[in-house]
């Protein structure tokens, strides 16, 4: 039966156009990035949550999902100073500019989400999930590109074989573990979405377990993202409208990786902890210490630090700034 099943979709796969393995030789890299202080964008988001007593969990929308410190900044930093062979900086916002950034710079352009979502009524948006899966659509991006969130880091130098096989076929990471299933999700919105997601690869393909994905960059192919849209196409649409996450909505980076390797057109390469490491930013401040000293000391290629502290105060603040700057000292081009 599956073999039937993957005997379809090649046929679906050759009237949407075979995928060329060869990467191009542009990369472009996207971000996403907010400012959950500007008065403006606060009144947007409390009028649409207010709408919706769902929204009051701080994972759906507290200061966590929205607050800057700065990340972004210092990942543009470890972008230019680790890799240099990246073409351009597109920063994809709701019509926020950082004031530290230089917008005229030559590398770089600012992108309005009403510029690349079709359905305009999906906007405002307060959902990261429905921003990444319209950034196929950014006029003039290179077809194979890189995502970043703002909280994604280069800890040393890298090239493009991290992200290309010598055959050409993308490179996308995975954790050693699966991700988690229905039955596991309880009330955690993390892993009911986590797990809705599963349950849609396992429906599309087989019953057999796929591996969780790390929090950090993943290269996307502009062609092969459009597949991804008409394959899941219903799902896509849904998510679209959600201005705010919830349990059931479709995930760019974990379905796009997952039907790449069912159809054999990626390398799937296991995180280790010499060039992959996470710090989640919430109490107890020890293990973050700890955590970031680890990472100051090893210096892997990719890390992030995901903020998940709704009422932390300046100390903490203090400790994510002096941590940033201490391992990006040197300011990039892109900063006035």
């Amino acid at each position: 039966m599956m073999h039937l099943f993957l005997n379809r979709i090649g046929r679906y796969l050759e009237k949407l156009g075979c995928y060329a393995f060869a990467s191009v030789d542009k990369v472009d890299v996207v971000y996403t990035w907010v400012d959950g202080s500007d008065p403006d964008f606060c009144n947007r988001l409390a009028q649409y949550r207010d709408a919706e007593p769902n929204y009051a969990n701080p994972y759906v929308a507290g200061p966590r999902r929205f607050r800057d410190n700065d990340e972004l900044r210092y990942s543009l930093r470890s972008l230019e100073a680790h890799a240099p062979w990246i073409n351009r900086v597109f920063l994809v916002t709701c019509g926020q500019t950082p004031v530290w950034l230089k917008q005229d710079h030559p590398r770089l352009r600012m992108v309005h989400h009403e510029e690349i979502f079709p359905n305009k009524a999906d906007l405002p948006t307060f959902n990261s999930a429905t921003i990444e899966m319209h950034l196929h659509r950014i006029p003039g991006l290179s077809r194979q590109f890189l995502y970043f969130n703002d909280d994604i880091f280069l800890g040393r130098l890298v090239d493009r074989n991290d992200f290309f096989s010598s055959s050409g076929k993308p490179k996308f990471w995975v954790e050693p573990w699966r991700l988690p299933l229905l039955t596991e999700a309880s009330k955690d919105l993390v892993w009911s979405f986590l797990a809705y997601n599963h349950q849609l690869l396992k429906i599309a393909f087989a019953e057999h377990d796929y591996a969780a994905l790390p929090h950090m960059p993943i290269l996307y192919d502009r062609n092969e993202l459009k597949k991804i849209k008409a394959f899941w196409r219903r799902e896509f649409n849904r998510t679209s409208s959600l201005r705010f996450r919830q349990k059931e909505m479709f995930l760019l980076h974990v379905l796009y990786t997952h039907y790449q390797a069912t159809l054999n057109q990626c390398e799937l390469v296991l995180t280790n902890h010499e060039d992959c490491q996470f710090v989640m930013f919430h109490p107890p401040m020890e293990k973050i210490q700890i955590e970031l000293e680890e990472i100051r000391r090893t210096k892997p290629k990719f890390f992030g630090i995901n903020d998940d502290w709704d009422d932390r105060g300046e100390s903490q603040n203090a400790v994510l700034r002096h941590f940033l700057n201490d391992y990006f000292p040197t300011p990039s081009s892109f900063e006035k």
